[in-house]
């Protein structure tokens, strides 16, 4: 019986170890990108060791369909972090230039439970990699590497999934952050402080200049002005 090889998983991964360009969401991501491959190719080191020790099932425990799972959770929550990150710095900036008081601002903010929302929709394009990771566990020798390989490849489709996901939800917030950035105070309270200021001192003006009556309880303090005069 032919010892089983992994083979190297880089090239299966495709764009998510060879990436075009870095800008846009792909620059806000790569370091979840990098973190997934990172753990994903330890994963894979940890299942040739156990190959060359002639320790099949240690090797297919390395790269189990719980792994494999478990590894994209893990980068769906990194990638909505950052993505939540990115929107609230927006809200921060917006909130800033438009004066919007802090506590007022920190209502605009994902909440908890919108966390959660964007970190589900984010790891949901990873249906066809998770059907596929699950069936590691049917095969093995041969088959096996195969298997692993393929698994591989729909992770990178399930990466792209992901960055499209994470530009919809960038896009969906863009007219509550631009809501903040368009928010102004309002100004009756100042102009209704201003006109009783005015009518107050208007009133106290004529009255010590002689062109009103004085009360009777404000007469100790007209008095006294008209003294100091």
């Amino acid at each position: 019986m032919e010892p089983v090889v992994l083979p190297e998983l880089g090239p299966a991964l495709g764009r998510l170890v060879h990436p075009a360009a870095a800008v846009g969401i792909d620059a806000l991501l790569a370091p979840v990108r990098l973190a997934l491959v990172t753990r994903l190719l330890a994963a894979a080191g940890t299942a040739r060791v156990a190959l060359r020790a002639g320790e099949a099932s240690a090797a297919a425990a390395a790269l189990a369909p719980a792994v494999w799972a478990d590894l994209w959770d893990t980068a769906a929550e990194e990638a909505a972090t950052l993505l939540i990150q990115r929107v609230d710095d927006r809200i921060t900036a917006a909130a800033v230039t438009a004066r919007m008081p802090a506590r007022r601002a920190d209502r605009q903010r994902v909440t908890p439970s919108e966390h959660r929302a964007i970190h589900a929709r984010l790891g949901a394009g990873a249906g066809a990699m998770l059907r596929t990771a699950g069936e590691l566990g049917q095969v093995t020798g041969a088959a096996w590497s195969e298997q692993v390989l393929a698994t591989a490849r729909r992770m990178e489709s399930a990466w792209a999934a992901l960055t499209a996901a994470a530009e919809r939800e960038l896009a969906e917030w863009e007219p509550d952050i631009q809501l903040v950035a368009a928010w102004r105070r309002a100004r009756w309270p100042l102009w209704t402080f201003t006109v009783v200021v005015l009518a107050v001192a208007l009133y106290a003006g004529l009255m010590l200049g002689g062109f009103l009556p004085v009360p009777g309880p404000l007469y100790p303090l007209a008095e006294l002005w008209w003294n100091l005069s």
